[in-house]
C-alpha cells in the first residue's frame, strides 16, 4: 500500500511541470501564428499594382547572323538576317523610378525583411494593332509603302511557344496584348524579316495601334543590305 501512494505521489508531482511545458508551447505557437499573419498583412499586394499608359516605342537594330540575336549599333544587315528589337513602355514611370513600399510595420519587424511581391502594371490601353511598312523597296515586286508585316516572324521573351522559336505576325498581337505586365510597364518582342531583301538598303516603321486609336511609331535606320559571298 505504501508503494502505490508513493507511486501516485510521484505522478502528481510530475503533472504541473508536463501542464506548464505544454503551456509554453501553446503560448510559442500562438505568437509565432500572430507574428506571420502580421507579416503577411504588411506585404498589401494592392500597393505593388500600378496603372501606366504605353507612351514609347523604341527600336533597335539586331545582328541575326549568328546562333543568337544580339543588339548591334551597326546599320550593316545581311540580305536575309534583317531583324529589330521593338520596346513599348511608359517612359514617365520608368523614367521616375516609382517603387511604392508598404508602411505597416510591428515592434522589430518591418516589410524590408520579407520578400516583397513583384510590382503589376495595368494598361490603360490596350494593344489593338501592330503594322510595319517598307520605306525602301524590298524588291521589283514590293514597292516603297508596301504594308508588310505578313513578311516578319517574332519572339516575345515572355511569351512561351513550346516547340516553337517564332509566331507570326497574327499571333504577335495577342502574344504582346496583356492584362497586366510583371516587374515593368513595358513589353519587349523581337522581329525576323523572313524575306531575302534583293534591294541594297532597307527601312521601315513600326505602327501600334492602341484601344484609344492613338498610334506609335518608330522609324528604323536606313539598313544596308549586304549579301553572303
Amino acid at each position: 500500500m505504501k508503494i502505490d501512494l508513493k507511486h501516485r505521489a510521484d505522478r502528481f508531482a510530475g503533472a504541473p511541470g508536463t501542464s506548464s511545458g505544454r503551456t509554453v508551447r501553446v503560448i510559442l505557437l500562438i505568437s509565432l501564428g500572430f507574428i506571420l499573419k502580421t507579416a503577411t498583412s504588411c506585404i498589401d499586394p494592392a500597393e505593388w499594382d500600378h496603372e501606366f499608359s504605353f507612351n514609347k516605342i523604341t527600336v533597335k537594330n539586331l545582328d541575326n547572323s549568328g546562333i543568337y540575336p544580339t543588339e548591334t549599333d551597326s546599320d550593316i544587315m545581311y540580305a536575309t538576317a534583317v531583324a529589330f528589337t521593338v520596346t513599348l513602355s511608359d517612359e514617365t514611370i520608368l523614367a521616375s523610378g516609382v517603387n511604392r513600399r508598404s508602411n505597416c510595420s510591428f515592434t522589430m519587424f518591418t516589410p524590408a525583411s520579407a520578400e516583397p511581391p513583384e510590382p503589376r502594371y495595368y494598361p490603360l490601353n490596350r494593344i489593338t494593332g501592330i503594322n510595319i511598312v517598307t520605306l525602301e523597296a524590298m524588291s521589283t515586286g514590293i514597292p516603297a509603302g508596301t504594308d508588310v508585316t505578313g513578311l516578319f516572324v517574332a519572339m516575345v521573351p515572355q511569351f512561351k511557344t513550346p516547340g516553337f522559336l517564332y509566331i507570326d505576325s497574327g499571333e504577335l498581337l495577342s502574344a504582346i496584348d496583356q492584362d497586366f505586365y510583371p516587374g515593368d510597364p513595358s513589353v519587349t518582342f523581337l522581329l525576323f524579316c523572313r524575306e531575302e531583301i534583293s534591294s541594297d538598303n532597307a527601312q521601315f516603321e513600326i505602327t501600334i495601334t492602341l484601344s484609344d486609336e492613338s498610334t506609335l511609331s518608330a522609324t528604323t535606320n536606313l539598313i544596308t543590305i549586304v549579301r553572303n559571298e
